[in-house]
């Protein structure tokens, strides 16, 4: 699905679709992490199962001015969640981590950035079965 753009410096989600995601009009094949101002590429790969802390630690490196209060995890073409203990150890940090399927995460972040709420998505990429 192509997305049209509005001006913004805030990293935003361009087009989403089978083994592509674009930001800001530039595609990725792997998956992404995406703060305000950064695209982080080959973000994580493996069973959902291994997503740890360390999977976030950008997030918390100090180089974003605002760390987001939400992360929007896109878990590819169906919607399933990580360990419970990691929603817990983010949450001790002060994000919400909400969990959907990827192209559920693409349109709820680009209505957040729209609304200037401080949000970050870890996409993993929507397989060609999806």
């Amino acid at each position: 699905m192509k997305m049209q753009l509005e001006s913004s410096d805030q990293k935003l989600i361009s087009n989403y679709g089978n083994g592509v995601l674009s930001v800001n009009g530039q595609d990725y094949q792997t998956n992404l992490l995406i703060t305000k101002s950064r695209v982080i590429e080959n973000w994580f790969s493996g069973a959902l199962n291994e997503l740890s802390m360390a999977h976030f630690e950008p997030l918390f490196d100090g180089k974003e001015s605002e760390s987001p209060e939400i992360v929007l995890l896109g878990t590819g073409s169906e919607h399933v969640f990580p360990d419970f203990a990691l929603m817990a150890e983010l949450r001790k940090r002060g994000i919400a981590l909400e969990v959907m399927n990827t192209r559920a995460a693409c349109r709820t972040y680009s209505v957040l950035v729209s609304e200037f709420r401080p949000v970050a998505a870890a996409l993993i990429q929507i397989d060609s079965d999806g």
